[in-house]
């Protein structure tokens, strides 16, 4: 019985240093939904979120999915909620989205994690259309297909 006790305690251990050795240990992981019940909550903190970046024409964010835009086959746009990046993400990252180009200039787009001072309340983005901002420190590319 103690063997099991430390073999769990072990495993916790491993996780957290883990987290520690990606992010630092140093913010809170939140969810899209966490986010749009409380935004002002997390506002000016380190949060650590995941989602699909979406890089387009005047269009550069964080949302919580990637939904058909009924123009083109195959053409993705964001969805659900969404959150203004504020700044660069790694260009490793970046050339390694998916790519798309049916509606005109090229689009990118994928799922990430991203560690960053996360911002609500004023108007971010093109044209002050979002009212939220993240500036990521940290970005990290998931698997995942379209």
């Amino acid at each position: 019985m103690n063997r099991r006790y430390m073999l769990f305690g072990i495993i916790l251990l491993g996780m957290a240093l883990g987290y520690q050795a990606l992010f630092g240990g140093r913010a809170q992981e939140v969810t899209f939904k966490q986010l749009s019940s409380r935004p002002g909550e997390y506002s000016g903190e380190q949060i650590v979120i995941e989602g699909f970046i979406f890089h387009g024409w005047e269009v550069i964010v964080l949302c919580e999915r990637l939904d058909p835009s009924g123009y083109a086959e195959g053409h993705l746009t964001p969805g659900g909620s969404m959150i203004w990046v504020e700044g660069e993400i790694p260009q490793g990252v970046y050339e390694a989205l998916y790519s798309q180009d049916m509606m005109g200039p090229e689009e990118r787009f994928g799922k990430i994690k991203v560690l960053g001072r996360y911002e609500y309340g004023g108007e971010y983005g093109h044209l002050g259309g979002y009212s939220s901002q993240i500036v990521p420190s940290e970005v990290e590319k998931l698997q995942w297909s379209p």
